[in-house]
């Protein structure tokens, strides 16, 4: 009977080991899904960001442009027509050209 009972406990050791294995291995399945995931985010969020920049600066240009042509803050906003307030217009007037 000892020698049954130590087979069944050998099997079942066996059992849980593999349920173990396979639960670690869906585990780190998913872990590396999650993480390929916050890749791409990353990844898309950085290019947003650089575009956002690239934007900024290219309204800053146009901005300047317009003041160079003896428009004011105001009159800038005012041709805005309401998308950009004279508080955002003197800040794109502000920012510093990239490389300067």
């Amino acid at each position: 009977m000892g020698g049954t009972q130590q087979n069944l406990r050998q099997e079942a050791r066996r059992r849980v080991n593999e349920a173990l294995l396979i639960r670690q291995r869906d585990r780190e399945a998913r872990e590396k899904r999650i993480r390929d995931h916050a890749v791409r985010l990353l990844t898309v969020v950085a290019g947003r960001d650089a575009a956002v920049a690239q934007a900024e600066q290219a309204a800053a240009a146009a901005v300047r442009a317009m003041v160079a042509e003896g428009a004011t803050i105001a009159d800038i906003a005012e041709l805005c027509a309401g998308v950009l307030d004279v508080r955002e217009v003197g800040r794109l007037a502000k920012l510093v050209p990239v490389g300067e």
